[in-house]
């Protein structure tokens, strides 16, 4: 019996205490809730970001592409000119600093040794270097 009047006084006095606590507490203070999302981090982090400036594609103009069809790229290596024109590798002796151009011909691959064919190959993706898709940057753009 002493158990059971022990638990009542126990369980009368947590009730008051917990009464007391509440009648003494503002209900007008509500508790803000912690805002958690993408953009209110990247609000908080970006002035701390260093500033990246995003880069423009370069537009196409009429006198680009004229240049284009006009001039031709030209590699001069060992005293020999090389250019590409009508999807043919041609080369030309130097005289001075002009391009001979009595003595163009085609280059010839088919008898050359793998010392020579990978000297022409560099050549090539030099000469190739920069054509094809304008947009090869390996950027998004975002």
């Amino acid at each position: 019996m002493d158990f059971v009047a022990g638990s009542i006084l126990t369980f009368f006095l947590f009730f008051f205490t917990v009464r007391m606590i509440q009648s003494n507490k503002t209900i007008n203070d509500p508790i803000p809730t912690i805002r958690y999302s993408q953009s209110h981090l990247h609000s908080i982090v970006s002035p701390l970001l260093p500033l990246i400036p995003k880069q423009q594609k370069q537009k196409n103009s009429q006198s680009m592409e004229l240049d284009k069809k006009r001039n031709i790229k030209v590699i001069i290596v060992d005293n020999l000119a090389y250019w590409i024109k009508d999807n043919k590798f041609y080369v030309a002796d130097m005289d001075g600093t002009d391009v001979d151009g009595s003595t163009s011909r085609i280059v010839d691959t088919m008898g050359m040794d793998k010392i020579q064919l990978d000297k022409m190959l560099f050549i090539m993706d030099q000469l190739r270097e920069g054509k094809g898709v304008s947009d090869d940057s390996g950027d998004s753009g975002y």
